[in-house]
């Protein structure tokens, strides 16, 4: 009853009656899940409450309580893109390598919804593994091109080092996905860093067959025989 009064409080952003609780009382509230396993830093983090957020890591709360469904707080701070309570988690030993129910670490979630690739940036000089891959088998860069975030891409590619043919579960290269849902300087980059358009997946699929329109699959063969330059056609874009 107490947790969820204290989380209700939260929501409807009532920071004094938290801010003021006795010290006992909420080191006694931190330990404490609801009946979703989730944490009052859970709450905190999701209603962007940075002062709640400061105020319960220094009061003990772990960064690394997950929910019932595995979600860490850092992983709700990264898919809401809240870049000022990763940076806080991080600072308190939120762990990168965290993985919830779906396989899916903090870094597949910045590739596929952050804003910005300054929070893959950011997760990756904290250890995060570019290539550590979820319950699909789908790495952070599959993820990316599938979300057409190309900043995220040049950044697990240029900074994590993925390999550019990196295969998820179904034997698909990050070009495939990107072929497959029509992301053309996603398309571009990645040949450019040496993607091969004719790479079979488990069913014999390339990049060159799934491309999503006839535009796209004639521009992946002109550069693929050399007819374009991926460079040039990136910088004309």
């Amino acid at each position: 009853m107490a947790l969820q009064r204290a989380i209700s409080a939260i929501e409807d952003d009532h920071t004094s009656y938290i801010m003021q609780l006795p010290d006992e009382d909420i080191k006694q509230l931190i330990s404490k899940t609801d009946e979703d396993g989730r944490s009052l830093l859970h709450a905190a983090v999701s209603s962007g409450k940075e002062d709640i957020v400061r105020h319960l890591l220094s009061k003990g709360a772990s960064p690394n309580t997950s929910d019932d469904e595995g979600w860490t707080p850092l992983m709700s701070a990264v898919s809401a893109s809240r870049e000022a309570l990763i940076q806080l988690l991080l600072e308190h030993g939120a762990d990168v390598h965290a993985t919830n129910s779906s396989g899916q670490t903090s870094l597949h979630y910045a590739a596929s919804k952050a804003r910005t690739d300054k929070i893959c940036r950011l997760l990756l000089a904290k250890g995060a593994s570019a290539t550590a891959k979820d319950s699909t088998g789908s790495a952070p860069l599959h993820r990316a091109c599938s979300a057409g975030r190309i900043a995220a891409v040049k950044a697990l590619v240029g900074i994590g080092r993925t390999p550019v043919e990196i295969r998820d579960g179904q034997g698909a290269t990050p070009l495939y996905v990107a072929a497959s849902t029509d992301q053309q300087q996603i398309c571009l980059y990645l040949m450019s860093k040496g993607a091969n358009v004719e790479a079979e997946d488990k069913q014999g699929e390339t990049p060159l067959s799934v491309a999503a329109t006839k535009g796209l699959r004639q521009l992946l063969v002109d550069v693929a025989t050399g007819k374009r330059s991926a460079d040039e056609l990136m910088e004309d874009a």
